[in-house]
């Protein structure tokens, strides 16, 4: 990415009016050591994670109001939290007395090991409503996905290839993570419906990895790039995935994704420091500016989000790691008047080689309206004058500022008048 595309990407994230909420920041402590991160948070806002106790090992644990518990172990010396159901249900590992890493079912206060499938490594990395577990176990030189039910598990296979991994799982069954193909080259981010591997494929690179599921069957999570070694953050829905995009770096990863399609994970700068970050239907967006300014917060990783917009994840307070904790609260920006001063954005849309875009504004005023491809890079200037008030149309006939064609694709088309701006995504068709 060039140094000018790369300002215009940090522009396009930093601008306010993109911001459509701003969030609260609290501290969820640790259970007596220095450092904790949250993995985890269900519909009533309990979290879940992993925070080093006295003596530097880590536990997993439970927060809510009431402040954050330690769940214990199988036995052994840690354990960590990965996944928490509506019903208060949580998933994760744990040593158990001999020094062995299984998954664990914690339920009505007790942590039961949910066994093996071989003698090895056993990791419980989510879990639905209806208390179905999804994870991997490791059998000789290889890692297996599997499924675990009413006490019983289930190899639910490969796409042709010796490795899979199960990370998350939605309330309808269907099961995401990753596993290797037939020709055993690369792993691919797979779909398990209804006990069928589909391979989702990736955004150009040799790799992907899914990481969360909605009830939707929205998909999110990593895949690597063409031509350059950089991976991104991607949106798979009916059979198309999507690149996120980053905040200037050559790394981000999606880890989940709510019921309103609102994505939170991680995302490296120019200088390769990884921010939490969210997508809401618009470019990505740092949380750091989302916190208000003093808090002595830097916010590094966005793990999980409720359908309330709640947020979990780990960020560095103090020098030291801690668990962080977004509440939404209302914006302050003054509402106006959606036809007064109001930008609808392309029609059609999804448009076959153009569209046409459309605003209004209440009174004669200076516009600018400029398209941006996913990764943040200026592609057309499609206006930069005076408009008279009431709606206007603007035509873009497919191509960039150098008259070549623009390529298939999403593209965000951003408008910015009288101290304002408004990003609108388009499909462009071929």
């Amino acid at each position: 990415m060039s140094g000018s595309a790369t300002l215009l990407s940090l522009a396009l994230i930093a601008t306010p009016a993109l911001a459509t909420v701003r969030y609260e920041i609290k501290d969820l402590g640790n259970l007596g050591g220095v450092t904790s991160e949250a993995d985890g948070v269900n519909p009533t806002g309990q979290i879940i994670g992993l925070a080093q106790i006295q003596g530097g090992n880590f536990h997993a644990f439970l927060a809510d109001p009431g402040g954050m518990r330690d769940l214990g172990t199988l036995g052994g010396a840690q354990s960590g939290a990965r996944d928490v159901n509506s019903h208060g249900d949580i998933v994760g590992w744990a040593n158990t007395a001999d020094g062995a890493k299984h998954g664990f079912y914690w339920h009505a206060g007790q942590m039961i090991d949910l066994g093996s499938l071989s003698n090895g490594t056993v990791d419980a990395f989510s879990l639905n409503d209806a208390g179905t577990v999804v994870g991997s176990y490791i059998n000789g030189s290889f890692e297996r996905a599997f499924v675990w039910s009413g006490g019983v598990m289930q190899d639910i296979g490969t796409l042709g290839g010796t490795d899979s991994r199960a990370i998350a799982i939605n309330n309808h069954g269907d099961v995401v993570g990753y596993a290797r193909p037939v020709d055993e080259q690369q792993i691919h981010a797979c779909l398990w419906q209804g006990g069928v591997a589909r391979d989702l494929g990736t955004l150009g690179g040799w790799a992907s990895h899914a990481l969360g599921i909605n009830d939707q069957g929205k998909v999110v999570g990593w895949s690597l790039m063409d031509p350059e070694t950089m991976s991104h953050g991607f949106e798979w829905s009916d059979g198309v995935m999507v690149d996120l995009g980053s905040i200037g770096g050559r790394y981000s990863s999606a880890f989940a994704i709510n019921t309103s399609g609102q994505v939170v994970g991680t995302s490296t700068d120019v200088n390769n420091i990884e921010h939490a970050v969210l997508w809401e239907g618009g470019p990505i967006q740092d949380l750091n500016s989302m916190i208000p300014p003093g808090t002595g917060w830097f916010l590094n990783m966005a793990s999980d989000i409720n359908d309330d917009g709640v947020i979990v994840g780990a960020g560095t307070i103090g020098g030291a790691t801690h668990a962080f904790l977004l509440t939404p609260v209302p914006t302050l920006d003054v509402p106006r008047p959606a036809a007064a001063l109001a930008f609808a954005g392309a029609a059609p849309n999804p448009g076959m080689g153009g569209t046409t875009l459309r605003f209004s504004l209440p009174t004669s005023a200076h516009v600018t309206l400029r398209l941006f491809d996913v990764r943040g890079r200026a592609i057309r200037t499609l206006a930069d004058r005076d408009f008279g008030a009431g709606q206007s149309l603007v035509a873009w006939d497919g191509t960039a500022d150098d008259g070549s064609a623009a390529g298939a694709g999403i593209y965000w088309a951003r408008l910015e008048t009288s101290g304002r701006s408004w990003a609108r995504r388009l499909t462009l068709l071929r």
